[in-house]
């Protein structure tokens, strides 16, 4: 599970902490930097990944350097705890301010407080599951070197923390792009979800136990809903189809139903096809297509899963229902201060609460 994420010269994040439980809720005004946090998290799994580079546009480019400073260097540190092992992943990026030009400086992998992996002005430092050292070498200053290092015997904590960091599912929604046909089967989901059936593809040939449960989840919240099937359309590609009716049956396929249909099928998705697999979900607006009625009973579903089937969610939003249902327990505001700097706090709920629900509360501002 990531408990704490730690960013330091990235757009509004500066000196920048903040603490995750298995399910948490970022709240606050538009621009108060949620979804910079997750576009952080969205860079380093990118990174650990092995192929992108800190400076393609989607990962660390230089626009990403807080405007209103005149450091170089970028700070990222996240504190994951994983069975016994509590690790700490550091990365330090500097960037040439009048080019296009970055490098890592530093990367760093900890578990305990003891080296698993260490990369410092061009050599990379391997330690073995003891901490004793192993081989050094030159490396390649532009990407993750810890994210190409293979699976070893004597490597295991420091693979289970990759895999971790690969599992991070991290989008926000975006029905209208979700693409009816695939022709491949993709372990990822994008950030807009755009590629949902090659994902759902990728998912129904590695756990199909876990399909009856999502279609019942889904027979629940859409009405004549009966079933879902990938017709095959071409030699390689399958159609996201969906069934609907009882005594007369009918099908309609991903883009011939509405976008809330649409956003209730990925995010339902979200919770029953990766059960149980280790993926941690970071879901930014999730709220966003779907009608009042139908986002609770994704909330209870959500919430019923974490720290079970679901080891962790983290969720963006400044919506009255999620404030409502999590804000209280499980919020955490973002604000940001007249210098620009982001800050993230739990909510004061004691404060002017006069009978309000704290969505009101929030709208007015007493939170402080």
């Amino acid at each position: 599970m990531l408990k704490r994420l730690y960013v330091d010269n990235y757009r509004c994040l500066v000196n920048f902490e903040v603490q995750f439980d298995e399910l948490t809720l970022l709240l606050g005004p538009n621009g108060s930097g949620k979804s910079s946090v997750l576009d952080v998290l969205y860079s380093l799994r990118e990174l650990l990944g092995g192929t992108a580079r800190i400076t393609d546009p989607e990962i660390f480019p230089r626009r990403t350097l807080t405007r209103w400073q005149s450091r170089r260097v970028q700070v990222f540190e996240a504190d994951v705890e994983l069975g016994r092992d509590t690790f700490r992943y550091r990365l330090e990026i500097e960037h040439d301010r009048e080019t296009p030009r970055a490098r890592i400086v530093r990367e760093e992998l900890l578990a305990g407080g003891e080296p698993l992996f260490r990369f410092v002005e061009g050599v990379v430092h391997l330690f073995r599951d003891d901490h004793s050292e192993g081989p050094q070498f030159r490396a390649d200053w532009s990407v993750s070197d810890l994210g190409r290092v293979p699976p070893t015997e004597d490597n295991q904590r420091l693979t289970r923390f990759l895999e971790f960091a690969r599992k991070m599912l991290i989008c926000g929604l975006y029905p209208r792009s979700f693409a009816t046909e695939s022709r491949s089967e993709d372990v990822l989901l994008t950030r807009d979800g755009a590629n949902f059936s090659a994902w759902y593809r990728h998912a129904l040939q590695e756990r199909q136990d876990l399909v009856p449960r999502y279609q019942q989840a889904l027979e629940e919240v859409i009405e004549g809903f009966q079933g879902i099937r990938l017709e095959k359309v071409g030699q390689d590609a399958r159609a996201f189809t969906l069934i609907f009716g009882d005594k007369s049956r009918y099908e309609l396929k991903l883009d011939e139903i509405s976008d809330g249909q649409r956003a209730l099928v990925a995010l339902y998705a979200l919770i029953h096809i990766t059960a149980g697999q280790g993926y941690t979900l970071l879901l930014d607006e999730p709220d966003n297509y779907v009608a009042l009625a139908e986002i609770q009973p994704w909330l209870m579903a959500l919430s019923d899963a974490c720290g079970t089937s679901v080891p962790q969610a983290i969720l963006c939003s400044h919506h009255p229902e999620l404030i409502d249902y999590l804000g209280a327990d499980r919020g955490l505001l973002l604000t940001r201060e007249t210098s620009g700097v982001t800050t993230a706090r739990k909510i004061n709920t004691t404060q002017g609460m006069s009978g309000l629900k704290l969505s009101e509360v929030v709208a007015r501002g007493w939170t402080e």
